[in-house]
């Protein structure tokens, strides 16, 4: 069977493997590579771009430094470094080295993915990782998800990022100095900012993303967030959600959300929860992607802030991201 196999891949033209090749995942393509030289050729010469990238770190207990993961698609390296001696494993594999520190293991590790001198993926992960990007790093991909690196790199991370992003997904204790930003404000789809978001009214309004989730500090206004809903409201596609939490005052009427030529319908259930509203939006708006009505608003009323949050699925409601 083997024979039949491998006597059909070889009577295949060139042109139809680099084809296929292109709906291979990294293991098949590792595969690949082991089975000739011609194959190894192959799929070195057939441009290749993995689904995810990852670059996380994990402190180590009092005393001890941090480890670091680096992962590209399934492959996934554990780096630690002890007593001047530095471990590089992997699941079927162990290295030790005992002049390169773990950051200097992550950069070569860098260099050796690089795809024409990038970091290139859908998704890229930087995850906790403490080290300031090299200068000549360039982060490309659709989906950019940094979270809890020291906040003076935040920057530089995204300044690293060719700013063509579809979703970006930033999670800090704080994050402030970033909005002006082209990586944040051309962000296409989804921007997700958590948490004390120091963004004003002016700022948000800066952001093309219609779906957002965002912890505001307290600087966004009832207005504020109003012009953002109603940006969402008439940009959205089906399956984007909103999610925006916003300080309020005691005279606030969450009603002013929503613009009064829209059709607004409360949804009135048995299994409510006081200071929680149900609305659907029915009419009165025109979507740019034809979207007629938005079934699924629900507001919740806290002490001193507000959550509102929208989406299109009719799907059992997930509890609000942020609190």
């Amino acid at each position: 069977m083997n024979d039949v196999v491998e006597t059909c891949w070889t009577s295949i033209p060139v042109t139809v493997k680099q084809f296929l090749l292109k709906f291979s995942d990294y293991d098949s393509r590792c595969n690949l590579k082991l089975c000739s030289r011609d194959d190894k050729a192959l799929v070195d010469s057939t441009r290749y771009v993995p689904d995810v990238i990852s670059i996380g770190e994990e402190p180590g207990r009092t005393g001890e430094n941090s480890t670091i993961y680096l992962r590209y698609e399934s492959l996934i390296l554990t780096v630690t470094e002890r007593n001047g001696i530095t471990k590089v494993s992997t699941n079927s594999s162990i290295e030790y080295n005992t002049i390169k520190s773990r950051y200097d293991v992550a950069r070569l590790w860098v260099e050796k993915i690089k795809n024409r001198g990038k970091i290139e993926a859908n998704r890229i992960k930087i995850l906790n990782f403490s080290m300031t990007p090299p200068d000549d790093w360039i982060l490309k991909c659709d989906h950019l998800e940094i979270r809890m690196v020291p906040s003076q790199n935040l920057s530089s991370w995204l300044q690293k990022t060719i700013p063509k992003l579809k979703t970006l997904d930033v999670q800090m204790w704080k994050i402030d100095k970033i909005f002006g930003m082209d990586q944040v404000k051309n962000t296409s789809e989804m921007l997700k900012l958590s948490r004390n978001v120091s963004m004003t009214d002016e700022e948000l309004e800066t952001i093309l993303a219609p779906s957002i989730a965002i912890v505001s500090d307290g600087k966004i206004t009832g207005n504020g967030a109003k012009k953002a809903f109603r940006k969402y409201v008439e940009n959205s596609r089906p399956g984007d959600s909103f999610e925006l939490r916003f300080p309020i005052f005691s005279y606030f009427d969450h009603r002013d959300l929503f613009d009064n030529k829209w059709i607004r319908e409360e949804v009135l259930t048995e299994d409510v929860n006081m200071g929680e509203y149900i609305y659907r939006i029915n009419g009165g708006f025109e979507n740019i992607h034809g979207v007629e009505s938005i079934p699924n608003v629900i507001i919740y009323y806290f002490f001193e802030y507000i959550i509102i949050r929208a989406f299109h699925c009719m799907e059992p409601d997930p509890p609000p991201t942020f609190y």
